[in-house]
């Protein structure tokens, strides 16, 4: 079964930021007109997915003048005019930064003194942030969190756009910005960019720095684009990358490569099963194997390649997250009766977790990268499930894998804490449209440092399919 390019889904709608950058150059638009339609396309899609904090118009629309004189004078930078929207843990100066909690400081809702490293390299290139997005709270909670509330997703308002990410892929699932920052701690951008139908980039650990970014885990946290293609989430990275100073896990980089050839040939993608496709809809799997089959039609060949210890990343990387966390939280455990009962429940986990366990899942890091380093020795990509069902059913969040239902973290980071635990990088590409109707997904995983052997794969894949060009039907 291949998943369905299904008619009336693919509305010319906003374009997306190479489509966007053509239009500036071309003189069809202008930034100011951009940002003015991406602030009332964000209002739009606020009052129907509850997918954003705060609007930055006044802001927004200086950058936007300041940016459409660039493109009259001739000094456009790599990405004028762009909006992109910023999800609040992320701090954009002048602005608060909420974590979706009211618990978020002392201070209350005080403004950042300083933007974060990658706000500050996309307005060097001339995008300009028009939004902070809706996070569950501290990007550790629930769909459910008391300050905000959930936030749904376009393709279905009665299911959940994913987290913690959740407003920045909600956003640009409903085609009122282009693209979005998120960060990812166990799937945090891939997972709601699967659910949304988008392609979100997971980058190696340390290649994009996380100054001014609220932590969660310094051992699996990276930041990350979301956007609607494999071309445009490779523009945003190479804005992105490289180290700034001041993230000591940030080092300097070879320079990206991405491949500009429209074939595939040379190109090794090992297929593993195991713990990758149990527990996952049948939908999910039949948008896996189109996706092979696609590189296999540009030129890829599938070698074999398995990671034995798959199964036990979810669970172990849990125990490393939220061991992490509550090492940040429990100086507050006076304020914990107004947090997300889920982060609660969490931060109270790693509290108890024992030292012993805590450095035994730390080894069990080293173990799972010589695993996946014995799977790249033969191959140059792996091509598993993004996650294993469309998206979850509000108000509980449960799951349904071919027809029975399941608590929503009974396997969603299955394959995605994979690359959180080992600091490999992951691209969520869409694959296609359920039965449901939403979005399924399928993850390239790459060796460390090697985003642009993933984004060429999918950049080849998009060339061939309309998958990632398909919208729901609600958007603007």
């Amino acid at each position: 079964m291949t998943p369905a390019v299904t008619p009336g889904v693919t509305p010319a709608g906003p374009p997306d930021v190479t489509d966007l950058l053509g239009a500036y150059a071309a003189g069809d638009t202008t930034p100011v007109e951009a940002v003015d339609e991406a602030l009332r396309a964000l209002e739009k899609a606020h009052a129907a997915y509850n997918c954003t904090i705060r609007l930055l118009d006044e802001r927004a629309r200086a950058a936007a003048a300041a940016s459409a004189r660039r493109w009259a004078d001739g000094t456009a930078r790599p990405l004028e005019g762009v909006p992109f929207g910023v999800k609040d843990v992320i701090d954009v100066a002048g602005v608060p930064t909420t974590h979706g909690s009211w618990n978020h400081g002392r201070d209350g809702d005080a403004p950042a003194a300083a933007s974060a490293t990658v706000v500050r390299r996309l307005e060097e290139a001339g995008a300009i942030p028009v939004s902070k997005d809706a996070t569950t709270e501290f990007a550790v909670g629930g769909p459910h969190p008391p300050r905000f509330g959930p936030v749904r997703n376009p393709w279905d308002p009665a299911r959940w756009a994913g987290g913690s990410s959740t407003g920045s892929a909600a956003a640009v699932a409903a085609r009122a910005v282009p693209c979005a920052l998120g960060t990812d701690v166990g799937g945090s951008v891939r997972l709601p960019s699967a659910w949304c139908g988008l392609t979100g980039l997971k980058p190696t650990a340390g290649a994009i720095p996380r100054t001014g970014v609220f932590p969660l885990s310094w051992t699996t946290e990276t930041v990350g684009p979301i956007a609607r293609s494999a071309r445009d989430a490779e523009r945003l990275f190479a804005v992105l990358r490289g180290p700034d100073g001041a993230d000591p896990r940030s080092t300097p980089l070879a320079p990206l490569e991405v491949p500009a050839r429209p074939d595939l040939a040379g190109l090794r993608i090992a297929v593993p099963g195991g713990a990758f496709t149990e527990l996952c809809d049948g939908a999910v799997r039949a948008g896996v194997a189109h996706l092979v089959d696609e590189l296999v039609a540009a030129g890829a060949e599938v070698v074999p390649g398995e990671v034995p210890s798959a199964g036990d990343a979810l669970p172990i990387g849990y125990q490393v997250v939220f061991t992490e966390a509550a090492t940040l939280h429990r100086v507050d455990a006076d304020r914990w009766d107004s947090y997300d009962p889920v982060v609660v429940r969490r931060i109270s986990q790693g509290i108890v977790t024992p030292a012993v366990d805590y450095l035994r899942a730390l080894q069990f890091r080293v173990e799972l990268q010589r695993e996946l380093d014995a799977v790249f020795a033969a191959a140059d990509l792996m091509v598993v499930p993004t996650c294993p069902s469309t998206a979850p059913r509000l108000p509980h969040g449960t799951v349904v894998v071919d027809g029975e239902e399941f608590p929503l973290y009974a396997a969603q980071s299955r394959s995605t804490m994979l690359g959180n635990l080992t600091g490999a990088p992951g691209l969520a590409v869409p694959t296609g449209l359920a039965p449901d109707g939403c979005p399924v997904s399928a993850q390239l995983i790459a060796p460390p440092h090697r985003e642009g052997t993933a984004l060429w794969a999918a950049r080849v894949f998009q060339e061939r399919t309309e998958h990632h060009r398909q919208a729901p039907p609600s958007a603007t």
